[in-house]
């Protein structure tokens, strides 16, 4: 039985927790190397989790766990090269090949030569249990991890999470661009699926990123070709609406037909970003556009978007069990209360994760209700997000979140991009006063020492310190500290400090 998203939040949360011990028994304890290790070394019985109090005796799994061992983290049955302790195929799931496989016509046995039923029996089988498909995370928390995908995933799993852009408004007869670089990372392939499992597909045009189709190549293409959705990083669709706008006031480029939603992902929006973001729109010819904020990882296997603008990111119960801990006590909070979310994969194959801390502080928790936008009843993030340590640290004395520092920028008139940094006066002597200095590129015709003291100004009111230095640069020097880091997400606040509380 699926999930129904007119049941109550009792009824849904009661319904992800049995479907969830049921994947625990029928395949993470048999299957899964690290978990059923993890599972006899704290002597927990998977027939005796009944209850969310039992669930909780699992113990929390965090990254440097998977790090030690990634392949260890993938279903599997034993074979006999397996070095893990795992179990082996049931007959029972062997007679489900077995007639699955008389039911199916595979390509192999048109074009390839004969082969006996067993080996097509063998071929069934490798179709939940083998990875067709991994790509790696971008490394901005430490080193990148990896997620791994069979199949099944892609049939049975990821269309179910996929289809959930229906929530913002998405049609099947729309036209999306798709501005993320082809990298091997979530945010580029989560479109990719969408693209070819949701329903009868999508028209979706990738550029690959700037690096593949310059930034002014893919304006030119938006003017002259109409598209419903633009699909970016935020820090990249400003860049591209700042190269659009000053293509279009050059003669350089057709203004593009309006665009209806921009789905942005992969960096937090606050308030100030959009209403920079809904600005650069107008100036394109889009003032009615809908900005939608995406959440995912490449541990989460998805992203996961808003229904409407501001209406907070909806989660899926089906095929993820949701926690959120206290940062410190890692014991449940309440819903709606701040917290550190933390997930557990159901019903999936490939890489499976239980309890996994994720580090996102959620400021405004997560809600289990009726939305009052989309009808629907689901789990619902609500942002801040930040990371529960590195997103907020001591300046001077005062415990800051990085996000006052981009949102008070953008708050000043006449900021075109900006970069923050943290360091000593002295980068050798760790000991030294810390200083604040801010690279600020400006708009056309901006006075610049105008905006410098209205930066000082509203760092301060949102900091509580002042800038130690503001540097004026030009645009493309400050986009190219932006990205020099990973290439793919702005870091607009950088802490070069070695020890910091």
């Amino acid at each position: 039985m699926s999930i129904s998203y007119q049941w109550t939040p009792e009824e849904q949360r009661e319904y992800s927790l049995a479907k969830m011990f049921k994947f625990i028994k029928d395949y993470v304890y048999p299957y899964h190397p690290y978990y059923r290790k993890m599972f006899k070394e704290n002597n927990i019985d998977p027939d005796k989790l009944n209850s969310y109090d039992d669930f909780r005796k699992i113990p929390i799994t965090e990254k440097k766990d998977t790090m030690e061992d990634q392949r260890a983290f993938i279903l599997q049955p034993k074979t006999e090269d397996s070095t893990y302790d795992i179990e082996e195929i049931g007959k029972k799931k062997k007679l489900q090949y077995t007639w699955k496989t008389l039911t199916t016509r595979y390509l192999r046995d048109l074009y390839g030569k004969p082969r006996s039923f067993e080996d097509r029996v063998r071929q069934t089988a490798a179709g939940e249990w083998l990875p067709i498909h991994f790509h790696a995370s971008g490394g901005t928390t430490g080193d990148p991890g990896l997620s791994f995908y069979t199949n099944y995933d892609l049939k049975s799993v990821v269309p179910y999470i996929a289809g959930m852009m229906y929530l913002f408004g998405w049609e099947p007869t729309m036209r999306a661009l798709n501005m993320y670089p082809a990298l091997p990372h979530l945010a580029f392939f989560q479109v990719i699926f969408a693209e070819f499992t949701v329903d009868n597909g999508g028209a979706i045009f990738h550029t690959c990123g700037g690096k593949a189709i310059p930034t002014e190549r893919q304006v030119q293409i938006a003017g002259g070709m109409p598209f419903d959705m633009y699909i970016a990083i935020p820090s990249y669709m400003t860049y591209w609406l700042k190269t659009a706008i000053e293509m279009i006031e050059g003669g350089e480029a057709k203004k593009p037909d309006p665009v209806k939603l921009a789905v942005l992902a992969a960096e937090p929006l606050s308030d100030e970003y959009r209403d920079m973001l809904k600005g650069q729109f107008e100036k394109i010819g889009s003032p009615d556009v809908k900005i939608i904020e995406g959440y995912g990882s490449t541990e989460l296997k998805a992203a996961f978007f808003e229904c409407g603008e501001k209406t907070n990111i909806h989660l899926n119960p089906e095929f993820y069990f949701w926690e959120v801990l206290d940062p410190d006590t890692r014991e449940p909070v309440p819903w709606g209360e701040p917290g550190v979310i933390t997930f557990t994969h159901i019903d999936w194959r490939g890489s499976v994760l239980m309890r996994y801390w994720m580090g996102d502080l959620i400021g405004g928790g997560v809600v289990w209700e009726k939305c009052s936008n989309c009808g629907l009843t689901m789990p619902i993030l609500r942002p801040p997000i930040g990371r529960a340590k590195r997103d907020f640290t001591k300046v001077k004395g005062a415990r800051v979140p990085l996000m006052n520092f981009q949102n008070a920028i953008r708050r000043v008139e006449g900021v075109e991009s900006f970069q923050v940094i943290i360091t000593k006066e002295d980068e050798e002597d760790q000991t030294s006063r810390d200083r604040v200095i801010v690279y600020v590129s400006l708009q056309p015709g901006a006075d610049e020492e105008v905006v410098k003291a209205q930066i000082t100004k509203q760092v301060k009111i949102d900091t509580e310190i002042s800038p130690d230095q503001i540097e004026t640069e030009k645009p493309e020097a400050v986009e190219m500290r932006l990205f020099e880091r990973t290439g793919l997400k702005a870091d607009w606040v950088v802490d070069k400090r070695e020890i910091h509380v």
